[in-house]
């Protein structure tokens, strides 16, 4: 009896140290301080977001997430250190756009599973801030999802996940900047990121084929002083028939942002025109056709471009 019972004593102790082995593995590996933020960072590696929101104390992804096409890969746990406070340092390290980088996150101990499987949080959330100035416009776009400066706060920020890579650009038919590339591998950094919107070569095209027609409307009156234009005549002698305008060379059109930076200052120069009248001579009565050319200027400001609706305003 007592054999059978020694035995089952000496089994049952040794699933119990086994299970005890076990619990020890399982906080050194897959429970301990580096296995949360490994686990973190193959979430990100694999593009799973929510999960990788989760591991991050984050109630739900943000709305901006990394370039899908460069994302970080071969994570790895290369130090341990801990803090005076009691919190732990992991250092880790992987393979983002094309160069191995690294990060530091801190973490603390949570709440234990089963009162024996050790958890861990981030003193830090792996978040850092894109910080923008958008000269030109309101809007912009980071990784595919279009933002509206406005209601990003003073200055516009948004937090995105660490580590990443985020290309922020603008691009309508109408304004467009050269795209700013950030790879975010610092928790709690921020980047400033400038974009300076140009006008397009459509928006140009535009501006002048709408500077054109009203040159058009111009020289279609058959008068002395057309109305509301840039250019006129004045004669002495009495105008016999109608005068006829002709434009001799369309001015040159350019566009810069103005002050008010929602709008583009538009100025057209160069411009000539010609008149072709006849006139009596009120001294001698004798009829000549007159020809004079002038020189004229235009400017105005483009609005809309903000709305995708430009309309050309002259002054």
């Amino acid at each position: 009896m007592w054999p059978l019972i020694r035995r089952f004593g000496l089994l049952a102790l040794a699933v119990v140290a086994l299970w005890l082995v076990s619990v020890l593995i399982l906080n050194l590996t897959l429970f301990s301080a580096g296995g949360h933020v490994l686990s973190y960072l193959r979430a990100m590696e694999s593009g799973d977001y929510g999960l990788a929101a989760t591991k991050a104390g984050l109630s739900r992804a943000p709305r901006v997430l990394p370039v899908d096409t460069q994302k970080l890969s071969d994570p790895q746990i290369i130090a341990t250190s801990s803090l005076a406070s009691g919190n732990l340092l992991v250092q880790a390290q992987y393979e983002l756009d094309g160069a191995q980088s690294e990060t530091v996150f801190v973490v603390e101990p949570s709440e234990s599973v089963l009162w024996f499987f050790d958890t861990w949080r981030f003193t830090s959330t792996p978040l850092s801030s894109l910080q923008f100035a958008i000269i030109g416009d309101y809007r912009l776009s980071v990784n595919g999802v279009e933002l509206d400066a406005r209601a990003m706060g003073v200055p516009p920020r948004e937090n995105v996940l660490v580590p990443g890579v985020y290309e922020s650009s603008w691009a309508t038919p109408w304004v467009e900047a050269a795209k700013q590339r950030s790879v975010m591998t610092e928790v709690d950094s921020s980047t400033s990121i400038r974009l300076r919107l140009e006008p397009t070569v459509e928006l140009v095209d535009v501006t002048v084929s709408a500077v054109e027609d009203f040159l058009h409307d111009c020289v279609d009156q058959a008068i002395l002083q057309p109305v509301s234009c840039p250019f006129g005549v004045t004669i002495d002698d009495r105008v016999i028939g109608e005068p006829v305008w002709a434009i001799v060379d369309y001015p040159s059109v350019t566009l810069s942002l103005s002050t008010d930076r929602a709008a583009w200052s538009m100025f057209a120069s160069g411009g000539v025109v010609e008149v072709n009248v006849q006139v009596q001579s009120l001294f001698d009565g004798t009829i000549t056709t007159k020809v004079e050319t002038f020189d004229f200027n235009l400017s105005g400001k483009v609005r809309g471009t903000t709305i995708d609706e430009p309309v050309l305003n002259l002054d």
